[in-house]
């Protein structure tokens, strides 16, 4: 008798070593596999606080797509995936937390903090936090497209916020580095070989033909470059670049 599971299975592509369970357990009837979903939990000094997060974690957005990674609020007796901790600023309490995750691979830790400025986000990055979210601007959708992402290993931070950082970044690299032979990439190198062939005049065309991509993928790569600058467009990011020293 074949087995009814094989298919979906074989659509599914290999298992992660990440995954325990047989993926058959969340194949639906017509044969769709479902995502595992993340385990997040919640932690803060203020009940209010965690009552909010927790809801905000437990409501899908209406602009989530079928299909996308379900995020549940881990039970008491559940090892989450992620841990959200909640402060009002970056201060002892928070970088405390921090300090007892270190050296552990889970929970990362998301921080949704009040008060969030260059100091204080450089500070919390720098003790380990993954990704950061100002409470002013968490809403349900972002808060769990910034968990989903933090359980892939990618981290979040404000726009502005990186933005900065990568200014201090570029400054450091002319007045520091730079001088002594050295370098840092705060972008990608293929994120880099892009930039340099806009700076240089060329169109998506060209540099798609050059660099073997897509003109779709180059597409992406420039939105890429564009969101973690902070920048509008590629004429922006060009002489954001130049102007920081990252090219």
């Amino acid at each position: 008798m074949s087995d009814p599971h094989a298919a979906a299975r074989q659509a599914a592509g290999p298992r992660s070593a990440h995954d325990t369970a047989d993926p058959a357990d969340n194949v639906h009837p017509a044969g769709t596999v479902h995502p595992e979903p993340v385990r997040a939990a919640v932690r803060s000094r203020d009940p209010i606080s965690q009552a909010g997060v927790t809801a905000q974690l437990d409501t899908v957005g209406p602009d989530e797509p079928a299909g996308t990674r379900p995020v549940v609020v881990a039970g008491p007796d559940d090892d989450p995936d992620i841990l959200v901790i909640v402060a009002d600023t970056v201060d002892g309490w928070l970088l405390a937390q921090l300090d007892a995750l270190t050296g552990r691979p889970s929970p990362r830790p998301v921080l949704v903090v009040g008060q969030l400025d260059d100091t204080a986000g450089l500070q919390a990055i720098e003790a380990g936090g993954l990704s950061l979210v100002r409470r002013s601007e968490s809403t349900a959708t972002l808060l769990r497209e910034v968990v989903r992402a933090a359980a892939r290993g990618e981290a979040r931070l404000p726009t502005d916020l990186l933005s900065s950082l990568l200014i201090r970044v570029g400054r450091a690299q002319r007045q520091v580095l730079a001088p002594r032979g050295l370098t840092i990439l705060p972008l990608s190198p293929r994120q880099l070989a892009v930039l340099r062939m806009i700076a240089a005049g060329a169109d998506i065309a060209t540099i798609a033909r050059e660099l073997s991509y897509s003109e779709r993928s180059i597409k992406n790569i420039v939105h890429e470059i564009t969101t973690q600058l902070g920048v509008r467009n590629r004429t922006q990011a060009v002489a954001h670049a130049i102007r920081e020293g990252l090219i």
